[in-house]
């Protein structure tokens, strides 16, 4: 009983010695949205109680582009792809409900559902009515449950690196997800990520989403790590990961009946190619484009190259 005791006791040591080495608070809001909240963003307060962190950006007479970050990101994922593309679209960004600037909604609920219906709020309050949807990873899979609870309001999807079906077994083996993706939700370890959030930890994320780390940078890891610490984005990352793992299925891609462009980067290890292919495969009318060099989140290591090849998809689909 005494070895019992001392080693119960020697954990205890070792839990309070690092959290107080390593304690992570929370950044105030106005902090952020100082820093965050620059150029065209604008916040809208949405009929449920939301506020959505958006920006609009770009031709007032060209098709609106609704882009969609993936998981821990934010709209500013897209700024490589607005300077290239608001010459010929409404480009529309938006902070997904516990991410960013938006962060937690009083819906409380970040599954794929509950964000689509997030994004059918913000584009009703917005008075749109036709749009492309384009999203990455999380944003990909919102973007499917999307198009499939309201096909009569997208026109086209984009793809990029996207959740939403399982990764096939054959290639589990070429995941490597980042820490914080492997500590989020489970109950014994995800008051690590609500409460243990070091800087080391967006750098390490950001780097398995790369495939060339040369454009990663300070300034890049602060935006991902200081919009992660805005309050209550923590907490919402651990209930959506809680609910990838115990009670997500696959979404119903087969029921998909609009203009796909699948786009991958090859070098991808958070989501392998494998999946990608396994879309294109199941998604009806659907284009893959691989990018041999790029990694997870292509369109920010590579804004030119990947927006290109979304111009070329979208002007083919708005000539018909």
């Amino acid at each position: 009983m005494t070895r019992v005791k001392f080693i119960l006791g020697a954990i205890i040591v070792v839990i309070s010695l690092t959290l107080f080495k390593y304690w992570t608070p929370d950044i105030p809001r106005e902090t952020l949205v100082n820093k965050y909240a620059t150029g065209a963003s604008d916040f809208i307060d949405l009929p449920s109680g939301a506020r959505a962190h958006y920006r609009i950006q770009g031709n007032d007479e060209g098709p609106i582009l609704l882009l969609l970050h993936g998981s821990n990101a934010s709209l500013h994922t897209w700024e490589g792809w607005v300077d290239i593309l608001e010459d010929d679209y409404l480009v529309v960004s938006v902070d997904l409900p516990g991410h960013g600037l938006t962060g937690i909604t009083p819906s409380d609920d970040y599954t794929y559902s509950g964000m689509a219906a997030f994004i059918h709020e913000f584009t009703t309050t917005l008075s749109f009515q036709k749009y492309y949807l384009v999203g990455n990873s999380m944003g990909g899979a919102v973007s499917m449950q999307y198009a499939l609870t309201y096909p009569n309001e997208v026109m086209g999807l984009i793809l990029i690196d996207s959740a939403g079906i399982n990764t096939p077994a054959s290639a589990l083996n070429k995941v490597d997800h980042p820490l914080a993706f492997k500590l989020a939700g489970n109950w014994y370890s995800s008051w690590i990520v609500e409460y243990i959030t070091p800087w080391e930890i967006a750098a390490e994320g950001l780097s398995k989403s790369m495939a060339d780390t040369t454009y990663l940078n300070e300034t890049l890891i602060d935006r991902y790590w200081e919009l992660a610490l805005h309050p209550g984005n923590r907490y919402a990352t651990n209930k959506r990961f809680k609910w990838y793992r115990n009670n997500r299925q696959e979404l119903a891609i087969e029921n998909l009946n609009v203009p796909t462009l699948i786009m991958w980067g090859e070098q991808d290890v958070v989501i392998p190619l494998d999946v990608g292919e396994e879309l294109h495969k199941r998604i009806d009318n659907s284009k893959l484009k691989i990018f041999k060099d790029l990694g997870h989140i292509p369109m920010e290591e590579n804004p030119k190259k990947t927006a290109k090849a979304a111009d070329n998809f979208l002007a083919t689909i708005h000539k018909q």
